[in-house]
């Protein structure tokens, strides 16, 4: 059974030998969670969002139709193919982009169709998705995401069950770092990811972890091209137009 937060403090900070550090063991809790949010792709992390183009916006100087599109506040960023939207029942799936490349796109008014390429813009808060070709229609869209979660208040005496299911990883862990607190010669040994040294080490056992967690039926990993340059994406073919779209 998963343990509460309090009960994953108070373990850690018996291992660790300092029954004073409590509110610093709840901060570091909370670091250690928001640390594993934006560091790795977890499943337990990863939701949905659904929403409709807005075809009037013109931020950032783009066409109308390209955006912007709010996004959640918590969002950290998509896994390849999370981007995608429905019309009439057909999946139509975009492609990341930086956007340095978005700023390329011919932006002339009237081009508006079915988007292709996307970016997101991190530097807003909430963060703002934006798309091209400008879309021509409010069509339904969706947006797999990794998520920011929410800290725990004061998980020291929480009874809030942590998010994260590996909860070895975070005992471990947490009693690492309150030992690099109190200069414990013991933190390196509880906070590696070295196998043959530290077989235990909070590292170790994230790497097990992680190596399963989003391939439960052993799956087989497939090699893909680049969409932008391979495929019916591909836009390397000879332009025939006056305007290069």
């Amino acid at each position: 059974m998963a343990l509460q937060a309090q009960q994953i403090v108070s373990l850690a900070l018996q291992i660790a030998k300092a029954p004073g550090y409590t509110a610093q063991a709840g901060q570091l809790l909370n670091a250690i969670l928001s640390e594993l949010c934006q560091s790795y792709d977890l499943v337990v992390a990863r939701q949905n969002f659904i929403f409709n183009f807005n075809t009037a916006a013109t931020g950032l100087g783009y066409a109308a139709g390209c955006g912007p599109n709010p996004m959640p506040a918590d969002y950290l960023r998509a896994p390849k193919g999370g981007h995608f939207y429905n019309i009439s029942g057909t999946i139509y799936k975009m492609i990341n982009v930086e956007q340095a490349e978005f700023d390329s796109f011919v932006q002339s008014p009237g081009q508006n169709s079915f988007p292709e390429r996307f970016y997101v813009d991190m530097s807003v808060s909430p963060p703002n998705l934006f798309v091209w070709y400008p879309a021509s229609g409010a069509f339904a869209a969706t947006v797999r995401y990794f998520r920011q979660m929410p800290d725990i208040p004061t998980p020291e005496i929480s009874q809030t069950v942590p998010w994260f299911p590996n909860t070895n990883y975070l005992i471990r862990r947490l009693a690492g770092e309150v030992m690099s607190l109190t200069d414990d010669d013991r933190a390196m040994a509880y906070l590696s990811g070295n196998e043959d040294q530290f077989p235990q080490g909070a590292g170790v056992i994230l790497r097990k972890y992680l190596t399963m967690q989003d391939d439960p039926d052993g799956r087989v990993k497939t090699v893909q091209l680049d969409p932008r340059r391979f495929g019916t994406s591909s836009s390397g073919l000879k332009n025939t137009k006056q305007v290069g779209w």
